[in-house]
């Protein structure tokens, strides 16, 4: 009979990646809480505030900004109506295939104001790590690019 050890056994890979994706996922789903409940303060909806965001690198059409955010063309052309009757963007012309969404002034505010309030919200968070911790955290960010791709948006100052 073998006598038990408190040496780490080697355990399959696929055993740690199971646990690991599953670890991950839970921390994913509690950001994602976090996140939202966050954003239930802001003056826009997240999905507003992604769109003026991504439009505050450009001028796009409904088409593109539907494929950035992952949601079908009809589920945006009724984000960009709403948006548009707040006066945050402007459409080149009718709504019809083709026409681009353009930021308003009043939409880089909103957006601006946003991002940094939901900065704000973070650094509040951050402000309780360890210098290590937030090594580890800038650390992972190539990990996370690497997983769900880079920001949409260009990164300010």
């Amino acid at each position: 009979m073998d006598k038990p050890t408190d040496e780490p056994k080697d355990e399959p890979t696929h055993v740690l990646t199971d646990e690991l994706t599953d670890e991950t996922r839970k921390r994913l789903l509690r950001i994602g809480q976090a996140i939202r409940r966050d954003a239930a303060s802001l003056p826009v909806t997240t999905a507003q505030g992604s769109a003026l965001s991504l439009l505050s690198g450009g001028a796009m059409t409904v088409g593109q900004l539907a494929q950035a955010e992952g949601v079908q063309p009809p589920t945006m052309t009724q984000l960009v109506n709403r948006m548009e009757a707040a006066g945050w963007v402007t459409r080149s012309g009718p709504a019809r295939k083709g026409s681009t969404v353009q930021i308003t002034a009043l939409g880089e505010q909103v957006a601006e104001d946003v991002r940094a309030s939901r900065n704000r919200l973070l650094a509040q968070r951050m402000a309780e790590l360890t210098p290590h911790e937030r090594e580890a955290l800038e650390a992972a960010l190539p990990v996370f690019d690497k997983m769900f791709g880079p920001p949409l948006s260009p990164p300010r100052p």
